[in-house]
């Protein structure tokens, strides 16, 4: 749960401070059915250790991370206005998915380090989050790029 209130305490803010320095009005609340998906696929990540255990639990929770940044994404460049042809949105979706994983690893290694308790199973365990985020961003960019095709073609 603590996840899902993590997205929307950092996009509205971060949201406010971009349309600040691009000189853009921002109405937080217009798209507010995005932070409401941002929150329910944050919750649904929690419960990926009722699903599985240890990696294959760590992996889902993260690809639902990664998901929560597809979406976050989308609320920033619809809030900010923001217009990017695909391949400068992969590009910048790609890189928002990677600043918030990077943001995320430093917090479990703070949490380590403050002792809080062990998020890291291994070595790797940095490179499979990474993979995990990119791949929940992924596929969900994949079925909101079909679904916005889709409904183009209708």
């Amino acid at each position: 749960m603590l996840h899902a209130f993590a997205y929307i305490l950092f996009i509205l803010p971060f949201t406010a401070w971009l349309g600040h320095e691009l000189k853009r009005p921002v109405d937080l609340k217009k798209y507010w059915g995005w932070l409401l998906a941002v929150f329910i696929v944050g919750v649904l990540g929690n419960f990926s250790s009722v699903i599985s255990s240890g990696k294959l639990s760590n992996f889902l929770l993260h690809a639902s991370g990664g998901a929560a940044c597809t979406l976050l994404y989308v609320y920033l460049t619809k809030t900010l206005k923001l217009h990017f042809n695909w391949r400068l949105t992969v590009l910048f979706l790609f890189a928002f998915v990677c600043m918030l994983g990077i943001v995320n690893e430093l917090a479990e290694y703070a949490g380590e380090l403050l002792d809080v308790g062990k998020f890291s199973f291994d070595t790797h365990d940095t490179w499979r989050d990474m993979v995990a985020n990119t791949t929940g961003a992924a596929v969900v960019w994949l079925l909101l790029t079909s679904y916005n095709g889709l409904k183009k073609h209708s």
